[in-house]
């Protein structure tokens, strides 16, 4: 016993001094009792393997600071376990993150989409008016773009708000007639809502 830590005292001494045949002795040593220590916290083999690698690198980056006098399996321990909980913490922040811009894409995409079709439709309605007799145009337009009432068209174009009312249903029933092939109800609804209160 007192051989064998003499020897692995000797193997640090040399590792700190940069020896590459005492980083093998090491590695071989402690691999595959950090491999099953990682293994049971991550479940992984990929990121077992991953961090493992990782553990050993610190200790040959790290392998001056070795304290030769301490226990050097609680060194290395310690080392893979900081790396492991850093490694899952670092998965779990990826994924918030691949989660987060996955759903602002979708949100932008959905948004975009919408825009595209309502303009689509809007240019419809558009054409619509085009075709629509001055005076019910001008009423639309002011009640469905400017958002006046019917007693403030009327009082613009000096009209009763029976004939301004008259005017936007008939309008109204053109564009229901004409849209009805292009649109689906919820955008109908929208363009056809309360012009008469």
């Amino acid at each position: 016993m007192k051989n064998s830590e003499t020897s692995m005292e000797e193997t640090l001494i040399s590792l700190k001094k940069g020896n590459k045949e005492s980083f093998n002795v090491i590695f071989n040593t402690y691999q595959k009792g950090l491999y099953y220590f990682i293994y049971a916290i991550t479940k992984s083999k990929y990121n077992t393997e991953e961090i493992l690698q990782a553990v050993f690198i610190k200790v040959w980056t790290k392998r001056a600071t070795i304290d030769c006098s301490k226990s050097f399996e609680s060194f290395i321990f310690t080392i893979a376990k900081n790396l492991t909980y850093n490694h899952l913490r670092a998965i779990s922040n990826r994924e918030s993150l691949r989660q987060e811009v996955w759903q602002n894409i979708t949100h932008i995409s959905k948004q975009t989409e919408d825009e595209l079709v309502f303009s689509e439709y809007t240019d419809i309605v558009n054409d619509i008016l085009l075709g629509i007799p001055k005076q019910k145009r001008s009423i639309y337009i002011l009640s469905r773009e400017e958002g006046k009432s019917n007693q403030e068209i009327a009082d613009l174009l000096g009209i009763s708000q029976k004939t301004v009312k008259n005017h936007l249903w008939k309008t109204l029933q053109i564009i229901k007639e004409q849209l009805h092939p292009h649109i689906s109800t919820y955008l109908f609804a929208y363009f056809t809502t309360s012009f008469f209160f």
